[in-house]
């Protein structure tokens, strides 16, 4: 990641973060599979599913029904709780904002200044790439 690549990162995580319930639900889920040593297949089948809807679930493109939740925690020998508790010192896999998130979430603007300054730097970097004899 050079330089310009953090500068940009740097503008938009300043914005603020933010985690939500399904996020901390993906992340311990996915932490304590790991930790039983399990592989999505092995959770499927023990919650009578596919790998295929675990890995959804995972990758946050589906959220499980409260029996299907129940099922979870039982194959995984948890209380239902411990898949929603926020530990902050406990490694987290749960899905990163983007900046398209940050973005959205902002006054229009504050989001219109943000991308002005942001193309604004691009463009510098793009003609200054450009300019260079390592084109």
């Amino acid at each position: 990641m050079s330089i310009r690549q953090v500068n940009y990162f740097a503008i938009i995580m300043s914005i603020g973060q933010y985690m939500t319930l399904q996020q901390i639900f993906i992340g311990n889920l996915k932490r304590i599979r790991k930790e039983r040593g399990f592989s999505q297949m092995t959770l499927s089948e023990k919650c009578d599913t596919t790998s295929n809807y675990i890995g959804q679930i995972e990758m946050g493109r589906r959220i499980p029904s409260f029996e299907k939740i129940e099922k979870i925690a039982a194959a995984l020998e948890i209380p239902i709780y411990e898949l929603f508790m926020y530990e902050p010192g406990k490694k987290r896999e749960a899905k990163r904002p983007t900046a398209r998130d940050y973005l959205r979430k902002m006054p229009q603007n504050i989001r219109r200044e943000v991308v002005s300054r942001l193309l604004a730097a691009i463009n510098t970097d793009v003609k200054a790439s450009l300019d260079s004899e390592n084109y």
